[in-house]
Formats: C-alpha cells, sequence, structure tokens
C-alpha cells in the first residue's frame, strides 16, 4: 500500500491485490458530507450483459458515518477513532483492516430491486 498524493496521475496496478491508499487530504462524503477517513483505489471487475469481464478500477471513500454498517469498515473506523494520523506502531494492524475492507467491497453486488425501486422514485420526483 502506498499514499497517493492528491496530484499524482491514475495509477497503474500490477497485480489484483495492489491497493492506493490515501489518508491525507481526503475529501468529504458525498452522501452525508462528514469528512472521510481516507480513500482507496483499487482493481475491479464486472461482468457485462453478455457475461465477458469488464477490468477497471473503483475507488471509495471510508466514512465514518455511511461506512460502519460494513463490518470491516466499523473495525477500520474503530482504529482511526484511537489513532487519528495511523503511527507507526499501528501501521500493521491498519494494513490488514484495509485488505479486509476493500474485500469486502469487492464482494458486493447492486441490490437490484432496491436500485429499480430507487429508480422509480427519482422519475416520479420523489427522491
Amino acid at each position: 500500500m502506498t499514499d497517493v498524493h492528491r496530484t499524482a496521475t491514475t495509477p497503474t496496478f500490477t497485480s489484483d491485490d495492489e491497493l492506493l491508499v490515501k489518508i491525507s487530504d481526503v475529501s468529504d462524503c458525498l452522501a452525508c458530507g462528514t469528512p472521510g477517513l481516507l480513500l482507496v483505489r483499487y482493481r475491479h471487475s464486472w461482468k457485462n450483459q453478455i457475461g465477458v469481464d469488464v477490468p477497471g478500477v473503483r475507488e471509495t471513500l471510508l466514512c465514518p458515518q455511511c461506512s460502519r454498517r460494513n463490518a470491516a469498515a466499523a473495525e477500520l473506523i474503530s482504529l482511526f477513532a484511537v489513532d487519528e494520523k495511523m503511527s507507526l506502531e499501528n501501521i500493521d494492524a491498519f494494513g490488514g483492516l484495509v485488505a479486509a475492507w476493500v474485500e469486502s467491497l469487492r464482494q458486493g453486488h447492486v441490490d437490484e430491486g432496491l436500485l429499480a425501486a430507487e429508480h422509480d422514485q427519482w422519475l416520479r420526483g420523489a427522491l
């Protein structure tokens, strides 16, 4: 893992396990406005309508409010609560928790029913 400077270019990943983690100058959460704790970029792929893998890069913000429903994120948020600047004594625990959180994100799937319901609400102007 490396810290990415905000002016850095888009990373070229050398493996699926590589993560780029930004813990300084992290933006606020777009959903709730709470200051983000960290931003992580990682390889991610999905299957298109004909079943072919589409590779890409995903970027996810760790928000202490919105992310806490994810158990892996909650553990990471707890570590930030006791060590806001991520000191060297906690760096190994930090790395393991970030890796576990990203893996949980990779395993997540879109709730198609919820998406359809929200889209319908949006079309009716209710969302």
